[in-house]
């Protein structure tokens, strides 16, 4: 299990790359755009509708990377007035329903992009773009994120029957110590970094 967790969070982290770099390019283009308007009288026509699609894409894609840093909120209202006995199986909630959402938003979105692909839809736009394009990116985000769900969910759910204390250190939330520790140690790993390079 923890090979597949490695490999969901290497994937992860290369797609959020790869999107990273996404989106420097349509800042850039738009920047390019703003002064093409006002001193030079072009555009690039439908940046706007490009930059709609990046960012349904690069959203999904940044659910995955999130989760493989156990950096999604939680509600955590509960946490502090139920015994401990009690947090692993709060966990495993959390995992579990996670892991749920998900699968089902990939499973409609599977059908929503088969719907498209039979009906050959373009978008209403000057660009009219056939809509399983910008579709396939979104689904291949939302894939990515469920197997990712999926897989902590079984984890933790094997974690809760042999190793209950990993599991609420895995996957439980931070505590407030725990998240100034955290950050902390963040920031001495950026000052180390810039003080090598200065």
């Amino acid at each position: 299990m923890q090979t597949a967790l490695g490999w969901f969070g290497a994937i992860s982290r290369g797609c959020s790359i790869v999107a990273g770099w996404a989106l420097l390019a349509i800042s850039f283009a738009t920047c390019i755009e703003i002064v093409g308007r006002k001193y030079f009288g072009f555009s690039f026509r439908a940046l706007d509708e490009i930059g709609g699609y990046l960012l349904a894409a690069l959203s999904a894609f940044g659910f995955a990377y999130t989760l493989s840093k156990h950096s999604h909120m939680r509600v955590t209202l509960l946490f502090p007035y139920v015994p401990a006995s009690v947090h692993a199986f709060l966990n495993v909630l959390a995992t579990v329903s996670l892991a749920a959402m998900a699968a089902f938003c990939a499973w409609r979105g599977g059908f929503e992009l088969l719907d498209v692909l039979v009906s050959g839809k373009r978008s209403n736009t000057p660009l009219s773009v056939p809509l399983w394009m910008p579709q396939s990116l979104w689904l291949a985000g939302m894939v990515l994120f469920a197997v990712g769900t999926i897989l902590m969910a079984i984890h933790s759910l094997a974690l809760l029957m042999r190793d209950r204390p990993l599991l609420n250190r895995t996957y439980g939330p931070q505590s407030l110590e725990e998240e100034i520790s955290t950050e902390i140690s963040h920031l001495a790993t950026a000052e180390a970094a810039e003080g090598r390079r200065a």
